[in-house]
């Protein structure tokens, strides 16, 4: 038999994981990023199809999702992206990507691509997570 006090914690536990899963979630939603690092092995790097149909044509803008231990120091954060950006691009051969942007606060860079660089962000899977289209999207 529980306790007043004992299921008052258990409903207060449950409470508190569905609040950050919906939270999880709405971020997920309201930003397009999937927290694939999070998910994804680190074998293997999920690339969108939509960014191989767009380098077959050509270049393509991509947001590249980056592996950063998720529970290092908040402090440290920020230096745990810059390295794994640096290594990312350390790899890349010139002419092949172009930086579009570098994030400070997310473990993510968006680049300018072609095939060549596809290939080779899909072979850094110690770093990348997932490659996806980076796509301005409306407010719904």
């Amino acid at each position: 038999m529980s306790s007043p006090f004992q299921s008052a914690l258990v409903i207060g536990t449950a409470v508190a994981v569905a609040g950050a899963s919906l939270a999880a979630l709405l971020v997920t939603e309201v930003l397009g990023v999937t927290p694939l690092a999070a998910v994804m092995p680190p074998t293997e790097t999920v690339i969108d199809p939509e960014v191989r149909a767009l380098v077959a044509a050509g270049r393509a803008r991509v947001l590249v999702v980056l592996r950063v231990d998720e529970n290092s120091d908040p402090d440290r954060r920020a230096d745990a992206i810059s390295r794994a950006q640096d290594a990312v691009l350390s790899r890349l051969t010139r002419g092949h990507a172009s930086v579009v942007r570098r994030y400070t606060s997310v473990p993510m860079l968006a680049l300018d691509i072609d095939a060549t660089a596809l290939g080779a962000l899909e072979t850094m899977t110690d770093l990348v997570a997932g490659v996806k289209p980076d796509l301005t999207r409306r407010p719904q």
